[in-house]
Protein backbone atom coordinates (compact mmCIF):
# COMPACT_ATOMS: atom_id res chain seq x y z
CA UNK A 1 0.00 0.00 0.00
CA UNK A 2 1.23 3.51 -0.87
CA UNK A 3 0.21 5.93 1.24
CA UNK A 4 0.89 8.83 -1.49
CA UNK A 5 -1.91 7.25 -3.33
CA UNK A 6 -4.28 7.45 -0.94
CA UNK A 7 -3.73 11.58 0.05
CA UNK A 8 -3.99 14.37 -2.02
CA UNK A 9 -0.04 15.82 -2.54
CA UNK A 10 -0.94 18.86 -0.87
CA UNK A 11 -0.87 16.98 2.72
CA UNK A 12 2.36 14.59 1.26
CA UNK A 13 4.64 16.84 3.60
CA UNK A 14 2.02 16.69 6.41
CA UNK A 15 2.30 12.73 5.77
CA UNK A 16 5.82 12.61 6.45
CA UNK A 17 5.63 14.99 9.55
CA UNK A 18 2.82 13.04 11.60
CA UNK A 19 4.70 9.30 10.66
CA UNK A 20 7.96 11.03 11.66
CA UNK A 21 6.22 12.54 15.02
CA UNK A 22 7.64 16.12 14.62
CA UNK A 23 5.15 18.13 15.77
CA UNK A 24 2.30 16.98 18.65
CA UNK A 25 -0.42 19.46 17.30
CA UNK A 26 -1.39 19.31 13.44
CA UNK A 27 -3.84 21.89 12.53
CA UNK A 28 -5.59 21.44 9.01
CA UNK A 29 -7.98 23.95 8.04
CA UNK A 30 -9.56 24.36 4.60
CA UNK A 31 -12.78 24.68 2.58
CA UNK A 32 -15.27 21.83 1.76
CA UNK A 33 -12.86 19.13 -0.27
CA UNK A 34 -9.66 20.54 0.68
CA UNK A 35 -9.30 16.41 2.08
CA UNK A 36 -8.23 17.61 5.51
CA UNK A 37 -10.90 14.94 7.16
CA UNK A 38 -10.51 12.29 4.48
CA UNK A 39 -6.07 12.62 5.52
CA UNK A 40 -7.07 12.77 9.19
CA UNK A 41 -9.68 9.54 8.86
CA UNK A 42 -6.31 7.94 7.57
CA UNK A 43 -3.82 8.77 9.85
CA UNK A 44 -5.87 7.62 12.88
CA UNK A 45 -5.81 3.58 12.13
CA UNK A 46 -2.49 3.95 11.23
CA UNK A 47 -1.19 5.59 13.74
CA UNK A 48 -2.81 3.06 16.18
CA UNK A 49 -1.83 -0.19 14.34
CA UNK A 50 1.90 1.32 14.53
CA UNK A 51 1.61 2.22 18.12
CA UNK A 52 -0.43 -0.93 19.88
CA UNK A 53 -0.45 1.10 23.39
CA UNK A 54 -2.61 4.29 21.81
CA UNK A 55 -6.03 4.67 21.36
CA UNK A 56 -7.99 7.64 19.46
CA UNK A 57 -11.13 9.90 20.92
CA UNK A 58 -12.31 12.07 18.20
CA UNK A 59 -14.36 15.15 19.28
CA UNK A 60 -17.12 17.00 17.34
CA UNK A 61 -19.09 19.95 19.78
CA UNK A 62 -22.24 18.69 19.54
CA UNK A 63 -22.64 14.68 20.05
CA UNK A 64 -25.46 14.22 17.71
CA UNK A 65 -23.53 15.39 14.78
CA UNK A 66 -20.89 12.57 14.87
CA UNK A 67 -22.75 9.95 12.74
CA UNK A 68 -22.83 11.13 9.73
CA UNK A 69 -19.55 12.86 9.64
CA UNK A 70 -16.31 12.06 11.60
CA UNK A 71 -18.02 8.19 12.49
CA UNK A 72 -18.23 7.51 8.49
CA UNK A 73 -15.23 9.39 8.30
CA UNK A 74 -12.83 7.51 10.15
CA UNK A 75 -14.45 4.27 8.76
CA UNK A 76 -13.78 5.59 5.44
CA UNK A 77 -10.46 5.59 6.24
CA UNK A 78 -10.32 2.08 7.59
CA UNK A 79 -11.89 1.04 4.37
CA UNK A 80 -9.17 2.92 1.97
CA UNK A 81 -6.19 1.27 3.93
CA UNK A 82 -8.15 -1.93 3.40
CA UNK A 83 -8.77 -2.72 6.99
CA UNK A 84 -12.36 -3.26 7.53
CA UNK A 85 -11.62 -7.08 8.21
CA UNK A 86 -9.31 -5.91 11.13
CA UNK A 87 -11.21 -3.84 12.77
CA UNK A 88 -14.91 -3.95 14.48
CA UNK A 89 -17.52 -1.62 13.31
CA UNK A 90 -20.63 -1.50 15.56
CA UNK A 91 -23.79 -0.49 14.47
CA UNK A 92 -24.15 2.20 17.00
CA UNK A 93 -21.76 5.18 17.67
CA UNK A 94 -22.27 4.74 21.09
CA UNK A 95 -19.89 1.43 21.20
CA UNK A 96 -16.42 2.52 20.62
CA UNK A 97 -14.73 0.89 16.81
CA UNK A 98 -12.07 -2.02 17.82
CA UNK A 99 -8.76 -2.86 16.24
CA UNK A 100 -9.09 -7.08 16.64
CA UNK A 101 -5.51 -7.71 16.77
CA UNK A 102 -4.97 -6.25 20.14
CA UNK A 103 -8.20 -4.30 21.42
CA UNK A 104 -7.37 -0.71 20.36
CA UNK A 105 -10.43 1.97 20.72
CA UNK A 106 -11.65 4.61 18.29
CA UNK A 107 -14.14 6.32 20.86
CA UNK A 108 -16.34 9.30 19.58
CA UNK A 109 -17.43 12.35 22.05
CA UNK A 110 -19.39 14.86 21.67
CA UNK A 111 -18.14 17.76 23.73
CA UNK A 112 -21.67 19.07 25.01
CA UNK A 113 -19.94 18.65 28.61
CA UNK A 114 -16.15 18.95 28.40
CA UNK A 115 -16.26 16.87 32.07
CA UNK A 116 -17.10 14.02 30.44
CA UNK A 117 -13.91 13.19 29.04
CA UNK A 118 -12.39 13.04 32.33
CA UNK A 119 -14.63 9.89 32.80
CA UNK A 120 -13.15 7.66 30.11
CA UNK A 121 -11.55 4.61 30.92
CA UNK A 122 -10.12 1.98 28.72
CA UNK A 123 -8.78 -1.22 29.00
CA UNK A 124 -4.76 -1.00 28.37
CA UNK A 125 -2.37 2.38 27.70
CA UNK A 126 -3.65 5.92 27.20
CA UNK A 127 -5.13 8.24 24.45
CA UNK A 128 -2.58 8.68 22.14
CA UNK A 129 -4.71 10.43 19.25
CA UNK A 130 -7.45 13.47 19.82
CA UNK A 131 -9.15 14.95 16.73
CA UNK A 132 -11.37 17.86 16.96
CA UNK A 133 -13.14 18.39 13.87
CA UNK A 134 -14.76 21.69 13.26
CA UNK A 135 -12.38 23.39 15.37
CA UNK A 136 -14.27 26.65 15.01
CA UNK A 137 -17.29 25.19 16.51
CA UNK A 138 -15.69 25.11 19.98
CA UNK A 139 -15.99 28.17 22.45
CA UNK A 140 -12.04 28.41 22.03
CA UNK A 141 -8.86 27.05 22.88
CA UNK A 142 -9.42 27.67 26.56
CA UNK A 143 -11.68 24.60 25.79
CA UNK A 144 -9.73 22.13 24.34
CA UNK A 145 -6.67 22.48 26.44
CA UNK A 146 -9.37 21.31 29.47
CA UNK A 147 -9.75 18.48 27.20
CA UNK A 148 -6.21 17.70 26.40
CA UNK A 149 -5.21 17.92 30.09
CA UNK A 150 -7.51 14.83 30.50
CA UNK A 151 -6.59 12.98 27.53
CA UNK A 152 -2.70 14.13 27.49
CA UNK A 153 -1.17 11.66 30.77
CA UNK A 154 -0.66 8.35 31.02
CA UNK A 155 1.64 8.38 28.13
CA UNK A 156 4.64 9.47 25.63
CA UNK A 157 3.66 10.18 21.94
CA UNK A 158 0.53 11.74 21.19
CA UNK A 159 -1.24 13.26 17.90
CA UNK A 160 -3.38 16.24 18.06
CA UNK A 161 -5.33 16.42 15.14
CA UNK A 162 -7.66 19.99 14.54
CA UNK A 163 -9.34 20.85 11.88
CA UNK A 164 -12.31 23.30 10.31
CA UNK A 165 -13.44 25.63 7.56
CA UNK A 166 -11.70 28.83 8.29
CA UNK A 167 -14.65 31.42 8.94
CA UNK A 168 -15.20 34.45 6.86
CA UNK A 169 -14.06 36.74 9.89
CA UNK A 170 -9.99 36.68 10.92
CA UNK A 171 -11.63 37.43 14.66
CA UNK A 172 -12.91 34.41 14.70
CA UNK A 173 -10.71 32.64 17.84
CA UNK A 174 -9.79 29.02 15.24
CA UNK A 175 -8.45 31.53 12.77
CA UNK A 176 -7.02 33.86 15.61
CA UNK A 177 -5.00 29.88 16.96
CA UNK A 178 -3.91 28.83 13.32
CA UNK A 179 -2.31 32.16 13.16
CA UNK A 180 -0.75 31.99 16.47
CA UNK A 181 0.11 28.23 16.21
CA UNK A 182 2.23 29.10 13.00
CA UNK A 183 5.07 30.24 15.85
CA UNK A 184 4.64 27.29 18.11
CA UNK A 185 7.12 24.84 18.31
CA UNK A 186 5.67 21.52 18.33
CA UNK A 187 2.54 22.81 16.28
CA UNK A 188 2.05 22.11 12.16
CA UNK A 189 -0.46 24.45 10.64
CA UNK A 190 -1.55 23.78 6.64
CA UNK A 191 -3.58 25.57 4.76
CA UNK A 192 -5.15 23.69 1.79
CA UNK A 193 -8.38 25.37 -0.40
Amino acid sequence: LNLTDLIIPKYDSVLDDVLHHNHVHDVLKGGRGSAKSSFISIMIPLLMIQYPNIHALVFRKIGNTMKNSVWAQVVWGIDQLGLRDYFIIPKTIANPIIYKPTGQRILFMGLDDPNKVKSVKLPFGYIGITWFEELDQYSGEKEIRKVLQSTMRGGTLFWDFRSFNPPISNLNWANQYATDAMSRENTLVSSNT
